[in-house]
């Protein structure tokens, strides 16, 4: 079952957080992506990310990955704002084809002032 949390995106600046998950390592073998929408049966995307294009992810000594999302200030000016919607992240094992949605919520963007 995913994690829930919740979101906020300012419009105009670097949106960025590390996501730890334990026990696997998913810098080989496995595809990462993060998507956005205004609501679940929405057909386009606010937002869409995938570990070779926004996201990072990083594997310690101890066991543990870390997945780190970032969308460019410039990305997030474009964003109409105010907004509200959701979005998820989902790791898929490349040999098996197995997905699994690790985190879950809403996303609220905040209006840009200083431009």
């Amino acid at each position: 079952m995913a994690a829930r949390y919740d979101i906020t995106i300012e419009q105009g600046a670097t949106f960025t957080f590390d996501l730890e998950v334990q026990g696997i390592n998913l810098t080989t073998g496995y595809t990462v992506r993060m998507q956005g929408r205004t609501s679940h049966a929405a057909t386009s995307t606010v937002f869409s990310l995938t570990n070779a294009s926004g996201i990072t992810l990083t594997h310690s000594g101890s066991g543990h990955s870390h997945i780190i999302p970032v969308i460019s200030a410039t990305a997030t000016a474009a964003i109409s704002a105010p907004m509200a919607g959701v979005y998820d992240i989902e790791y898929q094992e490349t040999s098996t084809g197995i997905v699994t949605r690790i985190l879950e919520g809403s996303f609220y963007v905040t209006p840009e002032v200083t431009r």
